[in-house]
């Protein structure tokens, strides 16, 4: 009976060390807002149903005062040739970074349970907001108005009022819950709401229900 000695095993290789080229690593998003808010310590896991947010998708949803328009559409103007000249492929060499001055969204105290209200929903905690997958903290002063859909506001206070009003899209969201959440916050307050990444911002709800849009 013939049998034969087993190979010894191979040594482990190891690892090749590559370069990249940093202008070769392209940003997943055309626009990053440069203001993120105050955080605080997370304890324990998130509850259940927590909205969760990476800090690139900060504010990529968001309302603003009437009064604000015209420093948007200017903004928007200002955008639209930058995000073109440095889209390459799915990718963009240069986020377009938004330098925005916060003033208050709606002025006042207790406002999200006044807009809640207006939304037909109810105020929960504030959102939480990462910058890696275990590196993160809870907005201060923040709070979150679950719509239903996979459809979120959120934002936060300062001793004006609202600062900032986002709205998030979670996975498949329900978009007309947005819609008429817009329909009823620029009915009653006025406000605008911008989408960076689409770069159109609408505006008011005209005569015959159709919603009034503005791109550059």
């Amino acid at each position: 009976m013939l049998w034969a000695m087993p190979d010894e095993p191979a040594p482990p290789q190891r690892p090749v060390a590559q370069t990249v080229d940093p202008k070769s690593i392209l940003f997943s998003l055309p626009t990053l807002s440069d203001d993120l808010p105050e955080l605080e310590q997370v304890q324990g896991r998130p509850e259940p149903g927590a909205l969760i947010l990476h800090e690139d998708d900060w504010s990529q949803l968001e309302f603003f005062s009437p009064d604000r328009l015209a420093e948007v559409e200017q903004m928007l103007r200002a955008y639209k040739p930058f995000e073109a000249a440095n889209r390459v492929g799915a990718g963009w060499k240069k986020p377009f970074v938004r330098k925005i001055a916060r003033q208050p969204v709606v002025r006042g105290s207790r406002i999200p349970d006044r807009l809640a209200s207006l939304v037909g929903a109810q105020v929960a905690l504030a959102p939480i907001l990462m910058s890696a997958p275990s590196v993160g903290g809870r907005v201060k002063n923040g709070f979150s108005i679950p719509l239903g859909g996979n459809v979120t506001l959120y934002g936060y206070e300062d001793d004006a009022g609202i600062a900032v009003l986002g709205a998030s899209l979670g996975r498949d969201p329900v978009d007309h819950k947005l819609t008429e959440a817009f329909a009823r916050l620029n009915a009653a307050e006025g406000l605008i709401l911008v989408d960076w990444r689409q770069q159109l911002v609408l505006t008011a709800i005209e005569a015959d229900g159709n919603i009034r849009v503005w791109q550059p």
